[in-house]
């Protein structure tokens, strides 16, 4: 289903006035002290308004969370209680989620007067309470609740990517069941009433990207979950297209693509699309997406191309989570491998929507692993003139390695490689290796999930691997004392965000040497 919503930039949800709204840490009660500790020695926890429970907890005594006020200003948004990315940039400095990963920020206005810190100021609450309100007296009795028991049960976190309000999967606990039960007809005007205060149109109740999936449901072809699709999202309100089935899954028609839901994100200043039901996002990759845009080792392979231009390369490149930052740092072009065909339809549309241009190559348009060098020379001919910014093989990146070698002569050189697969992107590392050009060398960033006491350990190995891959590729040259004694090494280890408990995403630059001169400097 399309819509005239403009997507809104995290970044750029500053407060026409201010309202003194600051952040709020949610913590588990065991962790308390320790992050109030932390707060205390950077001269950011607020003494004054201190520490209170969570409003809306309603959990078991041992899994209660905390509020623990801070001084940092923040605005109130579309998001509600979430403040941007930007805004918490301070406290991911501090690592928080390395002591606990179940930590989260909300935002509140300190009250002028000797009110709680648990006064809400949430535009979704605010919404449902007065949606409840609206109900027949008589209707909330027989349910046993008051208007105040469903309001602190339901949670006050919530992300909006218009036109869609996705709610947590806890969002319809105790007591909503007996709403759900005996008044079902009265949620489609709960909901109605929900979207028309959020200005949104459509709202689903989110859940986590399995790991693998069902043998019984739709998406059992890909029963690894190499496409990453949100199985258990659950529409609450509005339409939502085709529902997933085998065959819009992975052969979906232009009818399905255009009656389908696509939700937008602004992030850095770029536009995002995607259809909640088929792909994910992420709203927790922004730090890395800003990371690439200015990265010194993007900005310097520019520079030093004289004018000539580089050529980036994503591996899994979904919906463009991370390839539109290379685009938007001052790469030429980027190549992009992906699978899943909602991921290209939506990469191909958020595209647009930056005022980029792209190509997509289906595997009918790309010659056989086994074709001869003529045919590959003939299609090359046919594509190298073409200007797009991003040229999309959707398939497999097995192959990607011929690709790559084939247009090496007629792109600028590839200097970055991005693989952002998880738990591991290692299947491509060989790839990647040989993508990056020979002459001037270049970075590989892989992406990979690491326990937090095996961050140095894994460094090690990330960087002994690469070693052994750049002296099979080059034959030995990279890295030779013919160069300086110059080696692959990890220049850095980017902690994203927390995986899980005690499981961190990290990101591993790692620079591939060239043989034609140092670029270490560079």
């Amino acid at each position: 289903m399309s819509t005239s919503l403009q997507p809104t930039d995290e970044e750029d949800l500053l407060p026409k006035t201010s309202n003194g709204a600051r952040i709020v840490v949610l913590v588990p009660k065991s962790h308390v002290k320790s992050v109030k500790t932390l707060l205390e020695k950077h001269a950011i926890f607020d003494k004054q308004h201190g520490i209170s429970p969570e409003e809306n907890n309603n959990v078991s005594p041992k899994d209660k969370r905390m509020r623990i006020a801070t001084t940092l200003p923040c605005s109130l948004t579309e998001d509600g209680c979430q403040p941007s990315p930007g805004e918490t940039q301070h406290l991911e400095t501090l690592h928080l989620h390395d002591i606990c990963a179940d930590i989260t920020y909300t935002t509140w206005i300190p009250p002028t007067s000797n009110t709680s810190l648990s006064k809400p100021h949430n535009p979704l609450l605010k919404a449902l309470r007065q949606a409840l309100n609206s109900l027949s007296p008589c209707t909330l009795t027989a349910l046993n609740s008051s208007v105040d028991d469903l309001v602190s049960s339901f949670p006050d976190s919530y992300s909006i990517y218009p036109p869609l309000l996705l709610l947590p999967s806890n969002t319809l606990r105790s007591p909503w069941p007996t709403l759900l039960t005996t008044h079902p007809h009265l949620l489609p005007q709960i909901w109605t009433s929900l979207a028309g205060a959020l200005q949104i149109t459509h709202i689903a109740l989110n859940s986590p990207i399995p790991p693998s999936n069902s043998p019984l449901s739709a998406h059992a072809r890909d029963s690894t979950n190499t496409l990453r699709s949100p199985v258990h999202l659950i529409p609450l309100h509005g339409s939502f297209g085709p529902l997933p089935t085998p065959q819009t899954l992975s052969q979906p028609s232009p009818n399905d693509f255009s009656t389908a839901l696509w939700a937008t994100a602004r992030q850095n200043g770029i536009t995002q699309v995607w259809a909640p039901l088929y792909t994910m996002f992420s709203r927790g990759n922004v730090k890395e997406k800003a990371r690439i845009l200015h990265h010194p080792s993007i900005s310097s392979s520019i520079t030093s191309s004289n004018g000539a231009g580089v050529t980036a390369v994503d591996l899994y490149a979904g919906i463009g989570y991370f390839a539109f930052s290379y685009r938007a740092a001052g790469v030429g072009r980027v190549l992009c491998w992906e699978l899943n065909p909602w991921s290209v339809e939506g990469l191909c549309r958020g595209a647009a929507l930056n005022n980029w241009t792209a190509r997509v190559f289906s595997p009918a348009d790309v010659p056989g692993r086994d074709a001869g060098d003529a045919e590959w020379a003939a299609w090359r001919e046919g594509v190298c003139r073409g200007t797009e910014d991003f040229w999309v093989f959707a398939m497999s990146n097995e192959f990607a390695d011929r690709v790559l070698a084939t247009l090496r002569d007629v792109i600028p050189p590839i200097r970055h490689v991005n693989l952002g697969l998880l738990p591991v992107s290692r299947p491509s590392w060989p790839t990647a290796v040989g993508a990056v050009d020979s002459e001037l060398g270049g970075w590989v960033h892989a992406h990979e999930n690491v326990g937090v006491e095996e961050m140095e350990g894994r460094t090690v190995e990330v960087e002994s691997v690469f070693q052994g891959l750049s002296d099979a590729v080059g034959d030995g040259a990279a890295g030779r004392d013919t160069r300086g004694g110059k080696k692959v090494r990890v220049e850095h280890v980017e902690r994203v965000k927390m995986y899980a408990p005690g499981v961190v995403h990290a990101v591993f630059d790692v620079h591939i040497p060239g043989i034609a001169r140092n670029t270490d400097n560079e």
